[in-house]
Formats: C-alpha cells, structure tokens, sequence
C-alpha cells in the first residue's frame, strides 16, 4: 500500500478502535478501493489470534431485553404494513356519477387516502379544507376553478382553503389524501 495514512487507518479499523464517525467513514473508502479493502483484511487476519488474550466482557444489564423489545416493536410494525390489491376493497357512492374506494384511514391524524372515480360531466362540488387536500391524477382531466389536471399532475389545497366545484369532461381517476 503506497499511502501510510491509509495502512494505519486499515490497522486502526481492525483493531476497532476507531471512532464511530471514522469507523463509518472508513467503511465507505473500502468499498471504492480493492487495494484498501486487502489491506484491512490483512490486519483483521494478523489481528484476530490477539482476540483470545482479550478478557470476557459481561454484557451491559438489560442489553437483550433492550433488544428484544426493538425487535418486537420492529415485527409489529411490520405487521402494520398491509397490501390492497386493485381488485378488493369496496366501492361506494358519495354522489351522482362519483364513487371511492378507501385505500387507507389513519383516525389518529384524522386523514384517510381515496381512489376517487368521477364520472364524464359529474361535479365535485366546493368544499373547504379541513386540512391538506392532496389529488395525484391517475386518468382523464379534472377542472378546479382555472386549472385543468391530467394523467401525472398533483394538486394541494391546504388546510383552510376552499376551491370552487370540479368537473370532468371525459371522466377521471384519481388518488385523494384528505381529512376523515
């Protein structure tokens, strides 16, 4: 290895005692450089035989209930975690040629996602905003007062504003997150 820097730095990193943000930093330089990455492991093997002389080390008290209780907290929220598939979920009507689907309710913040389906000339009427309104557009067009929404277009009306009736020409679907 040409650089001394780095033949003590893969030494220090073997030995762990490097600091954590050093450690992290070194860590990152090994991926990019093979000949670094040699080097550290040259003195992880000359280093390893000094690892039976080291005394044993009582774990910290506590150490495995604290472990436990992330890896359960982990587990449930991971069981949290839930799939709609296009074709479940129950489709109800809120007004003449308009229908959802609830995606998704959260009571805690009080807001909920909706795929929202309107059909050709019906008419989202005004409302104000409890909070946030957010409409990603999936299909078709969507008049809110002056702005026309397609396919890909993402409109916000926050929390306190009112925007006049909407209108579709051709029909539209579209993702709604809004207030329950």
């Amino acid at each position: 290895m040409s650089n001394p820097d780095d033949e003590q730095d893969a030494a220090l990193w073997a030995a762990g005692a490097l600091t954590p943000a050093e450690h992290e930093a070194f860590h990152d330089r090994l991926k990019g450089t093979a000949v670094l990455a040699a080097t550290a492991r040259e003195w992880e093997d000359a280093l390893a035989p000094l690892a039976g002389f080291a005394p044993s080390v009582a774990a910290p008290g506590g150490l495995f209930e604290t472990i436990e209780k992330r890896i359960e907290a982990r587990a449930r929220l991971e069981a949290l975690s839930r799939t709609l598939r296009a074709q479940e979920g129950e489709w109800i009507k809120v007004s003449p040629g308009m229908r959802i689907k609830l995606l998704h309710r959260n009571p805690d913040v009080g807001r909920q996602t909706v795929l929202l389906d309107i059909e050709p000339g019906a008419v989202y009427p005004a409302h104000a905003h409890q909070q946030d309104e957010e409409i990603f557009m999936i299909s078709g067009d969507l008049m809110i007062g002056a702005d026309e929404l397609g396919p890909g277009d993402f409109h916000v009306s926050p929390k306190g504003s009112r925007h006049p009736a909407a209108n579709t020409r051709a029909g539209c679907r579209c993702i709604v997150s809004m207030a329950i």
